[in-house]
């Protein structure tokens, strides 16, 4: 799941593969916009058939936190 994940991140951020771990932090540490996590999160929900509410992005904040998020759903 993280390595499916971590290749959706890379088609919206101008990062090394490597840099991308379980801790890595959307804002923090990838600088991604509102925009981009939002599109992201549209790519996601494609891929995954799963719908990620609005209000639980509040509490993803790291690429391990969306695995988890998705692992639950799917």
């Amino acid at each position: 799941m993280f390595d499916k994940v971590r290749d959706i991140i890379l088609e919206y951020v101008d990062i090394p593969k490597d840099d991308i771990k379980p801790e890595t932090q959307f804002l923090a540490d990838m600088a991604m916009n509102s925009l981009d996590i939002m599109t992201m999160v549209g790519q996601m929900e494609d891929e995954f058939d799963v719908t990620i509410e609005t209000e639980d992005l509040n509490d993803i904040f790291s690429v391990q936190d969306l695995v988890d998020y998705l692992n639950e759903r799917i």
